[in-house]
């Protein structure tokens, strides 16, 4: 089948925003795969990433071209005429949506109406397609790691060009042999991106401005480049936004339930366990460090306090949900800006 369209290079080219840990690097591979060896379309994939961990910002980058156009590029996808974006956090950098067009496609990950996430996105136009990978991923009973399948399913649809029982099928090639309990499951993640998927078409607005895409400039050159091996700000997570790392669960507290015992703020790597001194909860007579609650601006979902606390769902004796002091939750379940108590001023 022929491409769509092309750009003056004659490449369709996909465009995956998504942080380490939630597959974007093997959805590419898997969709080059089955474009180039199963349907002979010329293509290439590729992804770009910094320290490669959890939580880290990736892009990945997909292209085809009919079998007369070699590709011999391997330059960032700068004019996506689909991007696909894993984490709506990821719209806190605008260079997410840069170069997106008023006649691409974009696929957010969300529980919102298409017209909600072009609202929220500030998407110049174009085709929106929102899926909402983890509520999916946790109906199957899958980690939220599994997003990235039911995202690729809500992406097959807008690809009449690749066909969606050859993606079922590396789908199958891929987690065969490896994890075989998981294909199935896999298989119908897909297929439940593909169906529930909702979309809805947006002509240009100036309310929107269309963004242009702009290559980063370095931070330092020749002229302001510090001494070699000298840190002028090490690094540190505590001072940093990380709501963008997590990937579909929270942690969340319920203080009647707690004992104060701070086995939680020994676990949290990003001090986001917020105290205050005053009246202890049982014995109010008594001056105390009492658990307020959770920043979850520094917050990246690792769920270590949960699994560290006596009254949680990991309590050696099994206990109701409310009698839980911590417990795991699904983030889109909740208005996490109602919820955070920040570790620099009180909730109003």
């Amino acid at each position: 089948m022929k491409l769509p369209k092309v750009n003056d290079l004659g490449f369709f080219e996909i465009r995956l925003e998504s942080i380490g840990g939630m597959g974007a690097n093997s959805a590419g591979k898997m969709l080059a795969d089955v474009g180039v060896l199963s349907q002979g379309y010329n293509g290439a994939a590729f992804s770009s990433y910094g320290s490669e961990k959890k939580g880290s910002p990736v892009k990945s980058f997909v292209r085809f071209a009919d079998s007369e156009t070699a590709v011999r590029v391997n330059s960032t996808v700068e004019e996506p005429h689909v991007v696909a974006v894993f984490h709506m956090n990821l719209l806190k950098n605008p260079m997410t949506l840069m170069g997106v067009k008023d006649d691409a496609i974009v696929i957010f990950n969300t529980n919102m109406s298409p017209k909600e996430a072009r609202d929220f996105a500030k998407l110049h136009g174009g085709k929106v397609v929102c899926v909402d990978a983890i509520k999916i991923a946790g109906d199957l009973h899958l980690p939220s790691q599994a997003a990235n399948t039911i995202i690729m399913g809500a992406m097959i649809k807008q690809l009449p060009f690749i066909e969606k029982e050859l993606f079922e099928k590396q789908i199958r090639k891929q987690f065969d042999g490896k994890k075989p309990e998981l294909v199935e499951p896999n298989v119908e993640a897909f297929r439940r991106g593909y169906d529930d998927s909702v979309e809805e078409m947006f002509a240009p607005e100036d309310k929107y401005p269309y963004i242009p895409y702009k290559k980063p400039e370095p931070v330092y050159g020749k002229n302001n480049q510090l001494t070699g091996g000298y840190i002028s700000a090490a690094g540190n997570s505590t001072l940093k936004d990380l709501q963008v790392t997590r990937t579909g669960k929270i942690p969340v507290f319920n203080p009647a339930n707690c004992i104060d015992c701070a086995q939680c703020e020994c676990v949290c790597p990003d001090l986001c366990i917020v105290w205050e001194r005053g009246p202890d909860r049982k014995k109010p007579e008594v001056t105390a460090m009492n658990m307020m609650g959770i920043d979850y601006q520094y917050c990246k979902g690792c769920l270590k306090c949960v699994r560290a606390c006596p009254k949680g769902p990991y309590a050696p004796k099994p206990l109701e949900k409310d009698q839980q002091a911590l417990r795991i939750e699904l983030e889109v379940d909740f208005d996490v800006d109602k919820l955070t108590y920040s570790r620099y001023k009180k909730n109003k």
